[in-house]
C-alpha cells in the first residue's frame, strides 16, 4: 500500500505582481496557510518521505514550507507538473516516487482536483493549501502508469486551513 498526499499550493500573488504566472510567489496569507497544513501533515500516521513539486515559484515555496515539517523528506522538482493534468502527475509519481511509501505532490488546480477524481472517483474542492490524503492499494508507484485510470484509491483525510 502507498499513501499519496495531494497538496495545492498556498495563496499566490496576482499575476500582475509577477513577470509571469510561473513566477507568482506566495502571499503572507499563503505562507501561513501552508504552515498550518504542514503542521497537520506532521500529525498524520503515514509521514511522507518525498515531496514532489511543480517547478512554479508558488508550488516550490509551498513544498519548501511543507518540508519544514518533514525535515528528512527530499524535494524533487518536476517542471512537467506546472498546470498539469492527471496523466502527467501519474507519470511523475511512477517515475520518481520509489522507494517511498508516502509522498506529497504539490501542484495546481484544476489538475489536482482531476487527479483526486481519477484516483478515487470522488470530487474534492481544493482551496489554496488544501491537503487530501489518498490510500492506494499498490505495491509500487510504477503501477500508476497503467493503474491510475481504472482502479480506485480511498480518501482517508481532507484538510483545509
Amino acid at each position: 500500500m502507498k499513501t499519496l498526499y495531494v497538496l495545492r499550493h498556498g495563496q499566490a500573488a496576482p499575476e500582475v505582481e509577477a513577470d509571469s504566472d510561473h513566477e507568482r510567489e506566495l502571499t503572507p496569507r499563503g505562507q501561513a496557510e501552508v504552515r498550518r497544513t504542514a503542521q497537520h501533515l506532521r500529525q498524520r500516521p503515514s509521514l511522507p518521505s518525498l515531496v514532489l513539486t511543480s517547478g512554479a515559484s508558488r508550488a516550490r515555496q509551498t513544498a519548501e514550507l511543507c518540508r519544514s515539517a518533514l525535515p528528512d523528506a527530499p524535494l524533487a522538482i518536476a517542471d512537467e507538473l506546472y498546470l498539469a493534468e492527471p496523466p502527467s502527475y501519474l507519470a511523475a509519481l511512477a517515475k520518481s516516487a520509489e522507494p517511498h511509501a508516502a509522498v506529497v505532490v504539490v501542484g495546481h488546480n484544476p489538475g489536482l482536483e482531476a487527479l483526486i477524481y481519477v484516483l478515487t472517483r470522488r470530487s474534492e474542492h481544493l482551496a489554496t493549501a488544501s491537503l487530501v490524503e489518498i490510500e492506494l492499494q499498490i505495491a509500487s508507484w510504477a503501477e500508476l502508469s497503467r493503474w491510475g485510470m481504472t482502479t480506485r484509491g480511498r480518501i482517508t483525510d481532507v484538510f483545509r486551513p
